[in-house]
């Protein structure tokens, strides 16, 4: 047995809290990489408290997440088969680690009420430290937290097993739990929430296999139908709509980062030839160097058909870097009710993130996903774009013509990025085009009827524009029913949290890498004048620059952010503590939350400033 191994674990807490390196392998990796996440946000041992989600609030978090939780119930009822009478509890939290139902031995349900383990409290990363929950969530994959190994002193009393739930796109739809004591979790439990896991997402991927062709693949074809193949779903031309977790990992989606792929871009011909040549029968495709066996069955209805918004995935505003949950609850309701959405907000705050979360949260989240620019395309060319135009309508127009933007967002979403930049000669066009729901190629060809959800989106002030004639007044009262705001980044809270849940999201809890607190306090000060898009560019960079394991710090970033975050912390030493306090409603609690630092030195710093 090595020296690593032979120390104890209280030895282990105290170097690590103490700042004092630790031998190799004196925690498991997982464990260790969520230490240093709960350490880069400045969470103390001693906790946060945190309060209970009052009960209306809690049925409406329940109501959220009925579609999966309905899909659960025959799994779940399983796993409480195997809790029931041993001392444990069966637990299960929402995407974002907010505990929706438990159930188990009365004896310890009491003993983990005590520990606010129960329905209505938050049990994410952020708030309760090194979890099972909280860390299977950030870290994407199952894990075991034993005893001490909880960032928390009072959570050590207990050990919990925890597994998460993808839904068919890849998004997070919650957490499966299992906690006891100590002496009575292990292995075992871990590989029952994992099989039940694996029972829920099939069962969710043959609902989303209903509307779509659902493919096969595996290099054995006597374990094309097991829980191991690869199974990928496509519309009737070709698009992905929903996958397992091997076929994420095939297509190259990590979990929560789902992008469009296409059938012929996977393998190399179109999903109507595969059908011309093999039809349901068994067949090979090349995946990369390798052959794998294949086939392909129809959808229940041989026509594509909307999901529908019962079985469209859940997410919600955390997963939008910081937004309040109610402005994307708002935002999808007017979508779905065919009003059309005005996001405005600085540059880079997020709203083409918004538009693309919207349209996956939709009922059509399977149809097309229209993205426009009307601030990068040529005025010149910006018309036959959104309308298309007829063969020869005007000199360079391709031979077989071309049916436009518009078009192609036929049955699903159109979002029209920079709407504040769009010519004033065309804005006639598309109110008339929204107006009476058909669109008209340009060189007079027949109209065609349309059916599309808008989104639009704009940094300017358009109620200026329209002052300054730049913005056609009916079509801003068109657009204008319900305009939302996103603030910019440093009014969204603790940047260094949602940096940090940005990382994860790109792959670093996978990676075992997470912000020093120094880097954090720094990006707390920063004022990020370009917004989330800044603050991904440089998490980006910052991810393929470093080593599996490493702890970011402020010798990681360019030296021109460096000296710039530099001057900014001396600004927040200096001014920012009033304006946080005055943001956080005089609640000092928050305030020094947001701010990285304890409630006592907030007072202290106050107390200074007289």
């Amino acid at each position: 047995m090595t020296q690593a191994a032979r120390l104890p674990l209280d030895e282990i807490r105290r170097r690590f809290f103490t700042g004092q390196p630790l031998p190799g392998h004196a925690l498991p990796p997982a464990i260790l990489h969520s230490w240093q996440r709960c350490r880069s946000l400045g969470l103390p041992t001693g906790g946060r408290g945190g309060e209970r989600l009052e009960d209306a609030a809690l049925r409406q978090r329940r109501e959220a997440n009925a579609g999966w939780l309905e899909t659960a119930r025959p799994a779940l009822a399983g796993l409480y088969e195997q809790v029931a009478g041993h001392d444990l509890a069966l637990v299960v939290a929402d995407s974002q680690g907010l505990i929706l139902d438990e159930s188990g031995d009365i004896g310890f349900l009491d003993k983990a009420a005590r520990l606010a383990l129960a329905p209505g409290m938050d049990w994410s990363e952020a708030a309760r430290g090194t979890n099972a929950i909280g860390t299977a969530l950030a870290a994407a994959d199952s894990i075991l937290v034993r005893g001490a190994e909880h960032y928390l002193e009072r959570n050590r009393a207990l050990s919990c097993a925890a597994s998460p739930l993808l839904g068919p796109q890849g998004q997070m739809l919650g957490v499966l739990d299992i906690s006891g004591a100590s002496r009575k979790l292990g292995e075992t439990q871990l590989r029952a929430l994992r099989a039940a896991r694996g029972q829920i997402e099939a069962l969710l991927l043959s609902e989303a296999a209903r509307s779509g062709w659902r493919l096969s693949l595996h290099r054995d074809p006597r374990l094309l139908d097991s829980p191991a193949a690869c199974q990928l779903v496509f519309d009737e031309d070709g698009r992905l709509l929903a996958a397992n977790r091997a076929g994420l990992a095939l297509c190259g989606l990590e979990p929560g980062d789902w992008r469009p792929r296409h059938f012929a871009a996977l393998f190399g011909q179109s999903l109507e030839y595969w059908l011309s040549r093999h039809g349901e029968a068994l067949g090979a495709l090349e995946i990369g160097a390798q052959q794998a066996s294949a086939r392909l069955r129809p959808p229940a209805a041989h026509h594509r058909a909307a999901p529908s918004p019962a079985a469209a995935p859940a997410h919600s505003a955390p997963a939008l870097d910081g937004l309040a949950e109610s402005l994307f609850a708002t935002a999808l309701k007017l979508l779905e009710a065919d009003i059309p959405v005005l996001i405005l907000g600085e540059t880079g705050t997020g709203k083409d993130r918004l538009a693309r979360a919207l349209h996956n949260g939709g009922s059509r989240r399977g149809a097309p996903f229209v993205a426009v620019n009307c601030a990068a395309i040529p005025e010149g060319l910006i018309e036959a774009e959104l309308f298309g135009y007829q063969s020869g309508a005007f000199t360079g127009a391709s031979r077989q013509g071309s049916k436009g933007r518009l078009r192609e967002a036929d049955g699903g979403v159109l979002f029209l990025d920079e709407i504040g930049d769009m010519p004033l000669s065309l804005q006639a066009r598309l109110l008339r085009v929204l107006q009476e729901r058909e669109v008209t190629p340009l060189g007079c060809g027949p109209a065609h009827r349309l059916d599309i959800r808008l989104i639009c989106a704009t940094h300017r002030d358009l109620r200026a524009r329209v002052a300054e004639g730049a913005f056609r007044a009916d079509l801003y009262y068109r657009l204008c029913h319900y305009p939302l705001t996103l603030p910019p980044l440093r009014e969204r809270g603790d940047v260094a949290a949602i940096a940090q849940s940005m990382l994860d999201g790109m792959g670093a809890a996978r990676r075992g890498i997470a912000l020093s607190p120094a880097l954090a306090q720094a990006i707390r000060g920063y004022r990020w004048p370009g917004n989330l898009r800044e603050l991904a560019n440089l998490l980006a960079t910052l991810l393929a620059l470093a080593d599996d394991g490493a702890t970011l710090s402020l010798e990681h970033l360019p030296a021109a952010l460096r000296a710039d975050m530099a001057s900014a912390g001396h600004a927040v030493a200096d001014s920012a503590l009033e304006q946080v306090l005055r943001r956080c409603g005089g609640n000092a609690s928050a305030a020094a939350r947001a701010l990285g630092i304890s409630r006592s030195t907030l007072y202290r710093r106050l107390a200074k400033r007289g």
